[in-house]
């Protein structure tokens, strides 16, 4: 017997090479196969056009990821091939670009449980931030909308416009303490991130991280969240093998992580850390406040009022098939940093940069809003009387609706189904206006390229014009029924996983600029501002090299 046991002893590194051997050859034998099965089932899309890819090994992504060409790559797709063509992702694999208006609507409205998110998006996101908006889908995703729908209602936006003033008077103070009484240049990206980060985070999460206290530095929590959209950027070229490992136990993943060499992985798991463990202790303690009696949150930063203070007072009263769980909480609170910040200063950064290269449209929304202001005998302008001001109102629709900060997500198809098309798609056999899609295929939904759609839109739908907003629009955007919650636009998606928090986003714009135009006149910097492509879209100076945002711009007293 112990004979026995001694050769089995001496036998054992064979067994387990052996096994591993045997299980890579089952991995690898299913990889093959779903690969292939995945390519037999494309077949059908072969005759969609769409550009040749660069090399079979990563497709056309390297076109379409550039930071710099990537917009104008969808843009000569869209205008070469139509509003439904076709890219090549790593491997062959055929990504359908979509901008036509009634296959959207088929896609994000009538069959949206058939075109969920990606799965290299969801899972990226829980294993990031835990099972919040971004990462949930079906029923899970539905419940949690049910729950935040009334929180994010017109009511509860109204009541923050009073502190998106206080917060954007510390802005405008904060730039008239840099000035002198000469134009100056300044550099407004950083400003814009502070400001908005400070209103994600006063009325999102009742906390300050005193963004414009030069006494009390820059917190590692809020830099983290700066710093976040940036380093998920330097990941996405990891999207195409996500799905393979994303079932893994996070612990897991952060293991392998840590022995790898991937510096930019490594990072990232830093600041996802930094922001996991303030958002915990920050849920502690309004928890621990709420329970000895809602006026005690009343005494905190946002009054009480703010998004997840509300949340937590509707999660007691909610019937307990809806109510949330503190890992689902604070998946909402990191997402609404996350989401909110960088997305409302680009909104920020593209609007002034317009007005300064159009001085006619900056004058008159100043004398629009010193002519409010005269009215109301008020410097602060409220919810009705910011919503009043047509002119200010048609420069953030346009502004939104030709630079919106998110300009495309992505759709995954779970379910063979045929999608119906507003057109005959070009160079195709089919015979009617209609596509079949087969399980597996990706989806980008092109928001840009439906927001700047000249059948909708008109000849000069590149064009930034305010004034089309003062008229009736073109019977074509009604007629296009573009399947957005937001002015015919994509700009803030449409059906169930529209931006649920676009009202804010709307409002914060409004506020910021009734303070800042009628305080200061802006003029374009001589550096040419360019933009990049990434998860947000953000300005840089056309060759530099930083790789923060940057977009001076000249700024002057009134």
């Amino acid at each position: 017997m112990l004979d026995h046991f001694l050769q089995l002893d001496r036998s054992l590194p064979s067994i387990i090479w052996l096994s591993c051997l045997f299980a890579t050859s089952v991995g690898a034998t299913y990889l093959v196969f779903s690969f292939g099965r995945h390519r037999i089932r494309q077949m059908v899309l072969w005759d969609i056009p769409g550009p040749q890819y660069q090399s079979y090994l990563t497709g056309n992504f390297k076109q379409m990821f550039n930071p710099y060409l990537g917009l104008e790559f969808r843009r000569l797709t869209r205008m070469t091939y139509g509003a439904v063509s076709k890219f090549y992702g790593p491997l062959g694999d055929q990504i359908l670009l979509i901008s036509d208006p009634k296959a959207l609507s088929s896609i994000l409205l009538k069959n949206q449980d058939i075109f969920e998110e990606t799965e290299w998006f969801t899972e990226s996101f829980r294993h990031a931030f835990g099972p919040g908006l971004l990462s949930s889908t079906g029923a899970l995703h539905r419940r949690q909308r049910k729950i935040l729908n009334p929180i994010f209602s017109s009511q509860k936006v109204r009541s923050m416009v009073p502190l998106f003033h206080k917060i954007s008077n510390e802005l405008r103070d904060v730039l008239l303490a840099k000035l002198s009484d000469s134009p100056q240049e300044i550099e407004i990206v950083d400003s814009l991130g502070r400001l908005t980060l400070e209103m994600i985070a006063q009325g999102g999460l009742g906390y300050t991280f005193s963004s414009f206290d030069a006494d009390a530095g820059e917190k590692a929590f809020g830099a983290a969240v700066k710093e976040l959209s940036f380093a998920m950027a330097k990941l996405w070229i990891f999207r195409s093998i996500f799905p393979l490992i994303s079932r893994w136990p996070s612990k897991v993943l952060r293991f392998g992580a840590a022995w790898l060499p991937l510096a930019n992985v490594r990072y990232f798991i830093k600041l996802i850390d930094i922001i996991y463990d303030n958002t915990s202790s920050l849920l502690g303690e309004k928890k621990a406040l709420l329970a000895e009696g809602e006026e005690e949150l009343a005494n905190q930063v946002g009054g009480g009022r703010d998004i997840v203070s509300t949340l937590l007072k509707t999660n007691i009263k909610a019937p307990e098939e809806l109510k949330m769980n503190d890992d689902e909480i604070l998946a909402q609170m990191a997402i609404f940093l996350v989401a909110g910040t960088d997305t409302t200063s680009t909104a920020l950064c593209h609007t002034l940069l317009l007005l300064s290269q159009r001085q006619d449209v900056q004058d008159k929304l100043r004398q629009e809003l010193n002519g409010a202001v005269t009215a109301a005998d008020s410097d602060e302008l409220g919810h009705d009387e910011l919503n009043a001001l047509p002119y200010l109102d048609a420069v953030c629709r346009e502004t939104l609706r030709l630079h919106p900060p998110i300009n495309f997500v992505t759709r995954s198809c779970r379910a063979d189904t045929t999608i119906p098309l507003s057109q005959r798609i070009q160079g195709a056999h089919s015979s009617d206006s209609s596509l079949f899609v087969p399980r597996g295929t990706s989806i980008f939904v092109d928001i840009l390229n439906v927001n700047r759609d000249q059948d909708i839109w008109g000849p000069d739908a590149a064009t930034w014009q305010p004034e089309r907003w003062l008229s009736p629009l073109p019977e074509s955007v009604a007629d296009a029924r573009v399947p957005g919650v937001y002015s015919h636009t994509l700009s803030f998606l449409g059906g169930g996983r529209s931006c649920i928090g676009f009202k804010f986003a709307e409002m914060g714009m409004k506020v910021v600029l009734s303070q800042l135009i009628r305080t200061f006149h802006f003029s374009p910097s001589k550096a040419e501002i360019v933009w990049r492509f990434g998860p947000v879209t953000t300005p840089s100076v056309k060759g530099s090299t930083a790789v923060a945002p940057m977009m001076p711009i000249v700024v002057e007293k009134i």
